[in-house]
């Protein structure tokens, strides 16, 4: 019977830490989780050509209608600009560099070269999945 019970609490404690280790212990760990994963699609969605949401050309007859219309025309735009922003930075196109004066101009120099390594790395998603849908 001994053997019996520690063989049962060994199997509840393996599962128990099993099940701890599979889904997040707390709501800000559970939102984290869903941040990445929303940043993940959206970066793989922004290297795909967009697609309407509603293919056929909408008629604006109310406010409603006025709305989703704007709204689809506000994401093709802000997709066209920002693939738009990849392939210039694929082909060597950079900004005009900004000069270091100040504690402020500094941090702007250095989000701009972050800016600039992320949309490098776009650009190498990007060529592979252009690559990938090729084959």
């Amino acid at each position: 019977m001994n053997t019996a019970y520690r063989l049962l609490l060994a199997a509840v404690a393996a599962t128990a830490s099993l099940a701890a280790g599979a889904s997040p212990s707390g709501t800000d760990e559970a939102r984290a989780d869903a941040a990445r994963r929303n940043a993940t699609a959206a970066h793989a969605a922004a290297l795909r050509p967009f697609v309407a949401l509603d293919p056929h050309p909408s008629s604006v007859t109310d406010t409603d209608s006025a709305r989703r219309a704007a709204a689809q025309v506000n994401a093709r735009q802000s997709h066209d600009e920002s693939l738009a922003d990849v392939l210039h930075a694929g082909a060597g196109i950079k900004p005009a560099p900004i000069h270091v004066t100040d504690t402020d101009s500094a941090r702007a120099a250095a989000g701009q070269k972050d800016r600039e390594q992320a949309l490098l790395a776009d650009y190498s998603d990007y060529v592979q999945m252009q690559a990938k849908d090729d084959h």
